[in-house]
């Protein structure tokens, strides 16, 4: 299984962020990996996505599997200065992306999200001085069936 982490950025991310983001998440999953950098002239949001390989979430442990994402991107938002958005999700992110570019606040696709926003009217999963998480496990899995 795939497990997508991307970065919703307004500024595009430099090359240094990028392998630091990278470094975080590959001493918490020790996957096989590739990035990829999308920037479009016409749109408010810069992404990176990071796909790690043959993650596997078990059923008796996601929550626990969730956590552990949760503050990987926790503490990419304490070591990078930029604003990140955390879409995460198994094989793709790309309806969720549509959503939030659109500043749709409506998270039901996202499976997880990490921002250090507040989204009005919903209760986040964890929330600390640096993020809020949310959590919907309706449309994403993680590989757990």
């Amino acid at each position: 299984m795939r497990l997508v982490t991307s970065m919703m950025t307004t500024e595009e991310m430099i090359e240094g962020d990028i392998s630091k983001a990278t470094e975080i998440i590959l001493s918490n999953f020790k996957n096989e990996f590739e990035i990829y950098k999308y920037s479009y002239n016409d749109r408010k949001y810069h992404e990176v996505d990071i796909d790690l390989f043959n993650v596997v979430f078990s059923k008796e442990k996601i929550y626990d599997d969730i956590d552990k994402l949760i503050s990987t991107y926790e503490e990419i938002m304490k070591t990078l200065t930029l604003q990140i958005d955390f879409i995460a999700g198994n094989d793709d992110t790309d309806s969720a992306i549509i959503i939030y570019e659109q500043d749709n606040e409506d998270i039901k696709n996202f499976g997880l999200f990490v921002t250090n926003r507040t989204i009005p009217n919903i209760q986040p999963y964890y929330s600390s001085q640096i993020c809020n998480a949310y959590v919907n496990l309706t449309h994403v899995s993680f590989g757990v069936y």
